[in-house]
C-alpha cells in the first residue's frame, strides 16, 4: 500500500452533521444531490465521510459523522436546515487509496497510524473517507475509497 503526503487546498464543502449507523450514508448523499440540484450547485469533487468516532469503538447507532460534497468556491456560506456551507482551510494530510471491501478498511487505516508515526507525522484531526464510486456502481472489490489523515510533520 502507498503511502504519501500532500497539501489540500482551500475547499468549501456542503456537509450534513449526522449520528447513527453509516448505513445511512446513501440517504444523506441523497439529500445532498437532491440539494445541490435543485439550487444549481456545481461540485467540485467526489463526495466524502469525515469520522469523528472509531466504528471499532462505538455502537453503530452512536457513529458521528459529516457526510459532504465539495462544491464551488462561489456557493455561499449558508444552513439550509441540515445542510451547512463550511470553508475546510489548506492542510496537509497522509494519504492511501483503498481499493476493495469497505470492511478491510480497518487494515488501511492500521498501516496509515503506523507509517504516521515511524515517519514522524502527528495527527491533528479527523480521518477523511473520499468515495470515487459506490457499491451500486462496481464489484466490491473495485470499489476505490481515498483515506486521508490531517496531519503536521514533526
Amino acid at each position: 500500500m502507498k503511502i504519501e503526503d500532500k497539501v489540500i487546498s482551500d475547499e468549501r464543502l456542503a456537509i450534513i452533521n449526522y449520528k447513527g449507523n453509516v448505513e445511512d450514508m446513501g440517504i444523506l448523499l441523497g439529500k445532498l444531490m437532491a440539494w445541490a440540484e435543485v439550487n444549481k450547485i456545481q461540485l467540485a469533487g467526489a463526495p466524502f465521510a469525515i469520522y469523528y468516532t472509531s466504528p471499532e469503538k462505538t455502537a453503530p447507532e452512536e457513529m458521528i459523522y459529516d457526510m459532504g460534497i465539495p462544491v464551488s468556491k462561489d456557493t455561499e456560506i449558508s444552513e439550509e436546515g441540515e445542510i451547512k456551507i463550511v470553508d475546510l482551510l489548506e492542510h496537509r494530510v497522509l494519504f492511501t487509496m483503498h481499493k476493495g471491501s469497505y470492511k478491510d478498511l480497518p487494515n488501511s487505516y492500521k498501516e496509515m497510524v503506523e507509517y504516521s508515526i515511524k515517519n514522524d507525522y502527528d495527527i491533528i484531526g479527523s480521518p477523511k473517507e473520499i468515495y470515487f464510486n459506490s457499491p451500486h456502481e462496481v464489484p466490491e472489490e473495485e470499489l476505490l475509497t481515498e483515506i486521508q489523515f490531517p496531519v503536521i510533520k514533526m
